[in-house]
């Protein structure tokens, strides 16, 4: 998938994390799955909607969200956040 070989997937990843802080939300795997969710809905160009739902199908590959965290150093780095907020 796409997402292991450039960084087309991180950036839309930052991209719903970013909105996420924004908004003062809980930034978690499950919460970045239903922001991507939200930004396809608005639409966009064909392009940007392929990494949305590649970012949200590679996400949902985790059978636990935690194990996300856990093998993806950037999502650890997002998940942190939240202990900053705290």
């Amino acid at each position: 998938m796409s997402i292991h070989n450039d960084g087309k997937g991180h950036v839309i990843i930052g991209e719903a994390a970013l909105s996420l802080a924004l908004s003062e939300k809980e930034i978690s795997v499950r919460s970045l799955i239903s922001e991507l969710k939200h930004m396809a809905e608005a639409g966009g160009n064909d392009n940007q909607l392929t990494e949305i739902s590649e970012a949200r199908d590679w996400l949902k590959s985790f059978h636990e969200p935690e194990q996300a965290v856990r093998h993806v150093p950037y999502l650890q780095t997002l998940a942190g956040l939240n202990d900053e907020k705290n």
